[in-house]
């Protein structure tokens, strides 16, 4: 060749002239003019130095090194259809992908279990493997591709990520189970030691800034890297604790504690899933995105709501 050639058009070009051996066929197969084609065949025969087919009888035939291109281009286009142009098949029940989860506390004591509920049942060779991320951290996770997904409650992430509401939970106050009480009044509230979970710190920025607004500063006795062992230590102390109220049900089966109503108006926090753009259109990362909304949101199975 005279120049390398950066359209591969020609492929096409060099298939159709190979499989109908004609001009006039090729030209009906690529839905071109025939002087087109014949001028295009020119332009290839310039470059490669060989007239590539000439005629025989009534059509064309190949020369030793238009067979060999030919050849060549049917592999390329071959793969070309299977690699890149053919919608890409997933099959959950035969799929072995893993999927990298970071997740708040949250997420994995309220998300991941009805997930691999659902995973043991419809697609067992699919797996989870979580992640601890917080708020401060999970975008970068996302965008270099150290998780695939994140659950839970972090705030507002950066540009180029997507984002799906799966529920919302209210923040409830936990104290030690005891005698009927009087109802927890707003002085009482800040005034008594409060265990702060590590894990929920982006909730305790929220409760915290609320009690600000009203001119109030939170007691923080204990901010414990644990959030299992927030229960028992209110258990056994004359602690408090806020928390989303899904956990503090949890907590009530693990310690003997009872729930109060939070003496201030605090917002729901919203738990969302998370990922990154270039995820989006993934058929099995979508396939896992629904299944997870379906499993979490107490709603059939729904297109991804997507938001960046």
């Amino acid at each position: 060749m005279s120049e390398p050639m950066h359209d591969l058009n020609f492929l096409y070009l060099v298939d159709a002239l190979y499989r109908e051996g004609s001009v006039s066929g090729a030209a009906r197969r690529l839905e071109l003019t025939q002087p087109a084609v014949s001028h295009a065949l020119n332009r290839l025969r310039a470059r490669f130095g060989d007239q590539l087919f000439v005629r025989s009888g009534a059509g064309m035939a190949p020369t030793p090194l238009g067979e060999r291109v030919a050849r060549g281009a049917a592999r390329a286009l071959s793969l070309i259809q299977s690699d890149v142009l053919a919608e890409p098949l997933f099959d959950p029940r035969q799929s072995e992908r893993r999927f990298t989860v970071g997740m708040t506390d949250m997420g994995g004591t309220v998300i991941l279990p009805k997930v691999m509920q659902m995973l043991e049942r419809q697609a067992p060779g699919i797996t989870v493997q979580p992640k601890v991320a917080s708020s401060s951290e999970i975008g970068s996770m996302l965008e270099r591709g150290a998780v695939d997904v994140a659950w839970g409650y972090f705030g507002r992430l950066g540009p180029g990520l997507y984002q799906q509401s799966l529920f919302r939970r209210a923040l409830i106050g936990i104290r030690r189970k005891g005698r009927r009480r009087a109802a927890m009044t707003l002085d009482t509230f800040v005034n008594t030691p409060h265990v702060l979970a590590n894990a929920t710190a982006v909730t305790n920025e929220l409760l915290q800034q609320r009690l600000k607004e009203r001119g109030h500063t939170l007691r923080i006795a204990l901010e414990c890297p644990y959030i299992l062992a927030v229960p028992a230590i209110v258990a056994g102390t004359g602690y408090i604790a806020t928390v989303p109220d899904e956990l503090a049900d949890l907590f009530q089966r693990l310690a003997e504690i009872e729930t109060f109503p939070l003496p201030l108006p605090v917002p729901d926090i919203s738990v969302k899933q998370h990922w990154h753009a270039r995820f989006n259109d993934d058929p099995s990362h979508r396939w896992f995105r629904a299944k997870v909304f379906e499993c979490v949101s107490g709603h059939g199975s729904a297109g991804d709501a997507d938001s960046k």
